[in-house]
Formats: structure tokens, C-alpha cells, sequence
């Protein structure tokens, strides 16, 4: 393939017009339109921000034939996502089931005082080590998502419909639906008969799971979402164009999404320390977390169904 043919179809790839790349190059549509019909090349330092914006090599753009590199494109996204999806939901889990064993140890402590001192002790000290580990998670797969997003800022549309369609139908309801019955029944059972704090501790150590779960799904959920992963990274560019009505639409959307989400979760961390301060219930309302955090993923994949009608 030519460069021109290369140009295209990694411009159409990724859902853009002339216009929007010629925007971010900072050239005009005039020139990329000649670029695409064999009516000349771009300097060398366009050919740079070219591969540079789409993930290629020279290579690749001047003498290659990049529709042949679609499938590695594929593997480096799905290998990427999972990976940062597996650290990220890990790191989750970690942090709640330190609680879980925090919480448990001074369940053990209350049934033997003669001991509690120190299983107070090994109870923190889980905790502690617990947070310890699922930290650098967090910071490793912020790093890599962060370095990946650079160096892949826009993706071509590498998914069909069909696929897509079969994780938003066949997959994710289940995985949503596996973490929502994880916590009711860690709900159900703080509420059995104990003078101890072990059905919180179970109740915490179903949720780490549960977290987890939807954690991973929510994250698989956007992997497949290609337009709004351009469109995070046009947040800090200007790929799609102001006068894209979609991209336009998108960004609202997702504006919405934010605020509704901190709204319900600065609305959940209110009633927790109400409810825990007030009237000295704390067990119980830690259920308010996952709870927000499932009606926030159910916020999110709500508003977001309209981009599959777009």
C-alpha cells in the first residue's frame, strides 16, 4: 500500500475527518486531502506526529501496509486493558479484604480477651500489608494505562458490532449480576445474631470479591467502547473537532456521568458517617459503598447507550 492508502485508512480507522486531523497536525484539510490522493507528502515532522498519533511506525506509514497490523493493534489493546483491568480490580480486592481481615482478627479479640492485644495487632498489621500490596498495583496500572494512552491516543475501531454487542448482552449483566448477589448475601449476613464483628468481616470479604468483579467488568465494559476512549483523549487535544455533534454529545454525556457518580458517592459517605456518629451503626452501612458503586456502573452503562445509536 502507498502512503496515501496507509493515510486513509488509518484516518477512517479511527473515525476521524480530514478536517479533525488536519486540525491536529496544524495543517490545513487542503493539504491532508492532498496527502490522501498522491498529490504530495508531508514533512518529516508530520510523518512523525502522523505515527505518532496512530500508533505506527515509518514504515509502516510511508512503505507498509498498515490494514495488515489491524490484528496486531488488537492484541496490544486487548492485551493492555486486561492487564490493567486484572491490577487495578486485584488492588480493589486487596484493600477490602484487609478490612475484612482486620475486622475478623477483632471479632477473635473479642471472643478471647486475654488475646486481643495481639490479635488487634495482627489485624492491623494484615491491613497494613494488604494496602501495602494492592498500592503498587494501582500506580502500575495507572502508569502503563497512562503510558499506553500516549503512545496509542487514537485506536481504530478494531471491535465489530457484533462483539461488542455479545460482552454489553452475554457478559457483562452476569458479571454485574455475580457482584450484586455477592453483596446481598454479605448484607444478609451481617444481620445474623452475633456479639462479635465476624459477620461484618464476612460481609466485607464478599464485598472484596464483589468489588473486584465489577470492578474487572465496568473496565472490559469501556475496552469495548472505542469511541469514547478517543474521545478521553481528545479531552487534551482537539482530534475531534468542535463541530463533531457526536463527539459534542459524547463529552456532555460523560461530563453528566461524572457528576452524577460523585454525587451518589459523596451522598453514600454522608449517610455512612451519619448513620455510624448519630445513632452508633457502622456495620451495617458499609453496604452503602458497593451499593453506590453498582448504581454508579448502572449510571454509567444507562447514559452511555445512546453512543451505540450514534
Amino acid at each position: 500500500m502507498s502512503f496515501s492508502e496507509n493515510l486513509q485508512t488509518l484516518r477512517k480507522s479511527a473515525g476521524i475527518s480530514q478536517e479533525q486531523l488536519a486540525e491536529r497536525l496544524d495543517v490545513s484539510r487542503q493539504a491532508v486531502s492532498k496527502w490522501e490522493t498522491d498529490g504530495g507528502y508531508p514533512e518529516i515532522d508530520k510523518i512523525i506526529a502522523i505515527c505518532e498519533l496512530f500508533g505506527c511506525t515509518m514504515d509502516e506509514l510511508v512503505k507498509g501496509s498498515v490494514s495488515s497490523d489491524k490484528n496486531d493493534e488488537r492484541r496490544r489493546y486487548d492485551s493492555h486493558f486486561s492487564r490493567y483491568s486484572k491490577l487495578i480490580s486485584v488492588g480493589v480486592m486487596l484493600i477490602i479484604q484487609g478490612m475484612a481481615l482486620c475486622t475478623a482478627f477483632s471479632g477473635f479479640a473479642d471472643a478471647d480477651p486475654s488475646k486481643s492485644d495481639l490479635l488487634n495487632i495482627f489485624g492491623s498489621a494484615a491491613l497494613f500489608l494488604l494496602i501495602a500490596a494492592a498500592v503498587p498495583l494501582f500506580i502500575m496500572g495507572g502508569l502503563e494505562h497512562d503510558d499506553f494512552k500516549k503512545r496509542h491516543p487514537i485506536v481504530p475501531q478494531i471491535y465489530s458490532a457484533d462483539e461488542v454487542e455479545r460482552y454489553n448482552t452475554r457478559i457483562f449483566p452476569y458479571l454485574i449480576g455475580g457482584g450484586v448477589v455477592l453483596i446481598l448475601v454479605g448484607v444478609v449476613i451481617t444481620f445474623i445474631p452475633s456479639e462479635n464483628l465476624l459477620p461484618t468481616a464476612a460481609f466485607l470479604w464478599l464485598t472484596g470479591i464483589a468489588a473486584a468483579i465489577l470492578v474487572y467488568a465496568v473496565i472490559q465494559h469501556s475496552k469495548y467502547d472505542i469511541d469514547d476512549y478517543n474521545d478521553e483523549h481528545s479531552e487534551e487535544s482537539p482530534i475531534n473537532g468542535t463541530d463533531d455533534p457526536a463527539a459534542i454529545a459524547r463529552k456532555k454525556r460523560k461530563a453528566l456521568i461524572r457528576k452524577i457518580n460523585g454525587t451518589i458517592m459523596l451522598s453514600a459517605t454522608g449517610l455512612f458517617l451519619a448513620v455510624g456518629f448519630i445513632w452508633n451503626i457502622w456495620s451495617p452501612t458499609w453496604a452503602v459503598f458497593p451499593i453506590g458503586g453498582i448504581v454508579c456502573a448502572i449510571v454509567s452503562v444507562i447514559l452511555k447507550i445512546p453512543d451505540d445509536k450514534e
